[in-house]
């Protein structure tokens, strides 16, 4: 079976909307690049949508953006307005403790992975649009769920049956062995998007996984992959 990439998506900063590229590396560590930046706060915790023993809730994180102009260099932070934060300048945490009003900074890891589960992740067109259908009024896209790779499939929840199988993506394999559980930051605001806490609602409800959504896993063989 051969499916076609519709988009592929990186990441830079934990917690912060990404940017949609074509093509891109990846290795053990997943997409190039991706989340290898995170905020923290002054006591170690690395900033999300949800309050954990690793992770502590800093509002408006997914209001904003994040890009690279070289992986190889830290990322720039971009706001709603489109303002530009570098992060290797120090503007990045400046404007990050305005906008929390607490004492963070945008650091590099440093040995503790910033993925919640595993590095490399994706959803099928079909799936996003299922999730679209069955909340009209919300609008669904992509970045509610924060994967790598869309795929084009033609029924939702498609791509759950590669679990445990080897896929080639471009040049490289990767082998899926969960199926995501989701939380509370599917549902928030982000650029376009509303907040809507009915979107893990309705994801809870699936009867075969609730509150599951997309698939994630590793790489087994690097190599580049790319849209199309």
């Amino acid at each position: 079976m051969n499916v076609v990439i519709e988009e592929l998506w990186r990441y830079p900063v934990k917690s912060i909307g990404g940017e949609r590229i074509e093509s891109v590396s990846v290795g053990e560590d997943g997409v190039l690049g991706d989340r290898v930046w995170a905020v923290q706060d002054g006591e170690g915790k690395l900033g999300s949508g949800k309050n954990s023993r690793r992770f502590t809730r800093i509002l408006g994180l997914l209001g904003l953006t994040s890009r690279y102009d070289d992986p190889a260099d830290p990322p720039v932070v971009v706001g709603p307005g489109g303002e530009e934060y570098p992060v290797a300048t120090g503007a990045a945490d400046e404007y990050l403790r305005e906008l929390s009003g607490r004492e963070v900074r945008v650091r590099r890891d440093t040995g503790i992975s910033h993925f919640d589960e595993v590095p490399f992740s994706l959803v099928g067109t079909a799936t996003l649009k299922w999730l679209a259908a069955e909340m009209p009024g919300v609008a669904v896209d992509a970045r509610r769920l924060r994967p790598n790779l869309v795929v084009r499939t033609t029924e939702p929840f498609a791509e759950e049956a590669w679990l445990g199988r080897t896929v080639r993506i471009g040049s490289a394999e990767v082998v899926f062995d969960r199926v995501f559980q989701r939380c509370v930051m599917v549902g928030m605001a982000q650029p376009g998007l509303t907040d809507s806490p009915d979107v893990l609602k309705r994801i809870g409800a699936r009867e075969d996984r609730p509150v599951c959504l997309a698939v994630g896993g590793h790489v087994l063989r690097g190599g580049t992959i790319e849209v199309g």
